[in-house]
């Protein structure tokens, strides 16, 4: 309902104003020597404020604002129009003109009481419209009466001293409900947060100036001063001042959502001008030069195709003008986020830094990027960390395709920075996405070397289970028979050919005993059970060239410790085998991870034939990195880091 009143409220003064404003111009065409400056003014200094409340209306119908703007320019442009038919009527025209300046601050009355979210609603200030209303027709029709009782057109004679004591209450009760419609925003100012206080501190300043200027100009026409002297600064205030405070209360606090509308019809319009100037200069310039006479199809159809070219780059730079005039914040961060999207496009920015730059843009320094990881449930920072919008914060919606990827939380809201947080985001839709994508590659990442080492290390104890089985079982067997086949051969005198083959069957057993002790160590070497400095020390004891071994106190896991136990014995393996060195060094140390480290002073040219490629597989499915540096002649370094 409150938006058809509205809307009603607003075409009614719509309708007002171009009314009045025709009159004032059929007035001074019909009576040019009757003073019409008033006209002269209203025609320059109320459209921008009608325009303003046509703005306001369109963009927001559910707010009173918009309607009120308008009447603050329809009611002046009323007033002055009764005023200037009232000096070409002797009649009723000239008694109602007498006190149609009471119509003056009609419009700024009410936009006083509805700015900026309608009228308050306690039961005396709901009261205050008609009260305004009611005190303002008084004083008309006091002052028509007594205009035409002056004028001898009213035959009942009134003592001048009645008529002080009626028309003085009237002006005071027309000055109070003035004064008490600026007070309404004192009260709102008053009960508001400091955004609201802020928003309403020029708006204040600006609405009490009228009254007081008012009362200002009775006083000095009382004693004695001109009309235009007594009134012209009460009409600058009403009429410059006043709708000054409440355009850049709109606009620098964003109150209403016009900002980018007048932007955008600011840039229209000097894009239009632009391109009619452009239009009518080429076909002055062809009828200059006898190109083509100012209507021929030829210089309309020239001055045409300039204009069409001029269009789109007039209207790109009229735009960004507007913009910084008009909507300088959101352009400038619109700005801004687009130049950090080229940099994602173009690698020189990271996408998971789209937090910061957005806390920075938007002024927000605790400003909350919030993530969904595909197929999870939850919020994750860009950083990966699990996190959740924390209460009483303002919060939009980030989406993809319809599918909703995470949250913008601000945590300081405001119908602006809210705003402009809606159009970032639409902006930062790539680094988020990628950032999304990128923290789910990586849990992926994660949980699959988590599972490769978790399969590692069920690997490694599997081949120490093998190990204990083959030292602790079936060698300990094939050794217990072969020692009760010796027990059997002294017992007994047995043949010769039966003693030999007892002898053959023996040696045969501990050839398998041999290979089975093999087998264990290549499963895993049992020294591993006392440490791998102490397995490392067992391994290089047996080398034919000497081998300089340092390994750091470290603590490390059963599957790590297999690794770097194998790393060792390949590498020097491969430095027996095809190296020719004549000395080696082995280190492991923690610096921070595990690092390995094998070097020989052999012949270089290592190829990563069988053996390094087992290597690396060993190293990388526990997440390591494994690097040969083997140039000809140079010898060889093989490192593995953890």
């Amino acid at each position: 309902m409150s938006v058809r009143r509205n809307r009603l409220s607003a075409a009614l003064a719509l309708l007002v104003y171009v009314l009045a404003t025709l009159s004032m111009l059929a007035a001074r065409r019909a009576a040019p020597a009757i003073d019409t400056s008033e006209a002269v003014a209203a025609l320059v200094a109320l459209p921008p404020t009608v325009v303003l409340g046509l703005l306001v209306a369109w963009r927001r119908p559910d707010s009173p604002v918009g309607a009120g703007l308008i009447w603050l320019g329809a009611s002046p442009a009323l007033a002055w129009s009764l005023e200037i038919w009232g000096r070409r009527d002797a009649g009723l025209g000239a008694d109602v003109g007498a006190g149609a300046w009471v119509w003056n601050l009609a419009g700024f009355a009410l936009l006083c009481q509805v700015f900026p979210d309608g009228p308050l609603t306690d039961r005396w200030w709901r009261r205050l419209p008609v009260l305004f209303l009611g005190s303002a027709v008084l004083v008309n029709t006091l002052l028509a009466f007594y205009t035409a009782q002056q004028d001898g057109r009213w035959d009942v004679e009134i003592p001048q001293a009645v008529w002080s004591a009626v028309q003085l209450p009237a002006a005071v009760l027309f000055l109070a409900t003035l004064a008490a419609s600026v007070a309404s925003i004192a009260v709102r100012y008053r009960r508001g947060e400091a955004s609201t206080r802020e928003q309403l501190r020029w708006l204040l300043l600006g609405a009490a100036s009228v009254p007081v200027l008012l009362a200002a100009g009775w006083v000095a026409q009382a004693a004695g001063a001109s009309v235009t002297a007594s009134y012209s600064g009460f009409l600058i205030a009403m009429l410059v001042v006043f709708p000054a405070s409440v355009a850049i209360a709109i606009l620098r606090h964003d109150l209403l959502d016009i900002d980018r509308l007048i932007s955008e019809s600011a840039a229209w319009v000097a894009t239009s001008v632009v391109a009619a100037g452009a239009f009518a200069g080429v076909v002055l310039l062809l009828a200059q030069v006898d190109v083509a006479a100012p209507g021929s199809p030829l210089g309309q159809a020239a001055a045409a195709f300039v204009a069409a070219l001029l269009l789109l780059p007039v209207h790109r730079w009229a735009h960004g003008v507007a913009g910084r005039l008009f909507d300088r914040e959101r352009t400038v961060v619109a700005a801004r986020l687009a130049a950090f999207v080229r940099a994602v496009r173009d690698g020189s920015a990271a996408p998971e830094s789209v937090q910061d730059v957005l806390r920075s843009t938007l002024d927000d320094p605790d400003l909350l990027v919030l993530l969904r990881l595909p197929g999870d449930g939850g919020y994750v920072t860009p950083a990966g960390v699990a996190a959740d919008a924390p209460p009483g914060h303002s919060v939009v919606p980030l989406t993809a395709q319809g599918a909703d990827v995470g949250l913008l939380v601000l945590s300081r809201p405001s119908a602006r920075r809210l705003r402009v947080a809606q159009a970032a985001v639409v902006q930062v839709r790539l680094p988020v996405e990628v950032s999304r994508l990128q923290l789910g590659l990586r849990d992926a990442l994660a949980e699959a070397q988590a599972g490769r080492a978790r399969l590692v290390e069920a690997v490694s104890q599997e081949r120490r289970r093998l190990e204990r089985d083959l030292h602790d079982g079936a060698q300990q067997q094939v050794v217990a028979a072969g020692m009760r086949l010796r027990m059997l051969q002294r017992r007994h005198a047995l043949p010769a050919a039966a003693s030999a083959e007892i002898d053959s069957t023996v040696t045969a057993l501990e050839d398998v005993v041999a290979e089975l002790r093999r087998l264990a160590h290549g499963v895993r070497p049992r020294r591993l059970d006392d440490g791998l400095e102490p397995a490392l020390r067992d391994l290089v004891s047996t080398s034919p060239i000497p081998v300089t071994l340092a390994v750091s106190d470290v603590r490390i896991g059963e599957a790590l410790a297999t690794t770097a136990y194998f790393v060792v014995a390949e590498s020097l393996a491969n430095t027996l085998k095809h190296a020719g060195a004549s000395a080696a060094q082995v280190s492991v140390a923690l610096a921070p991870g595990l690092v390995v480290r094998v070097v020989d002073d052999g012949c270089g040219g290592a190829e990563p034939r069988f053996g390094l490629t087992t290597m690396r597989d060993r190293v990388t499915a526990l997440g390591g990195r494994l690097s040969v540096t083997s140039p000809a002649g140079g010898g060889t370094v093989v490192e593995a880091a953890f």
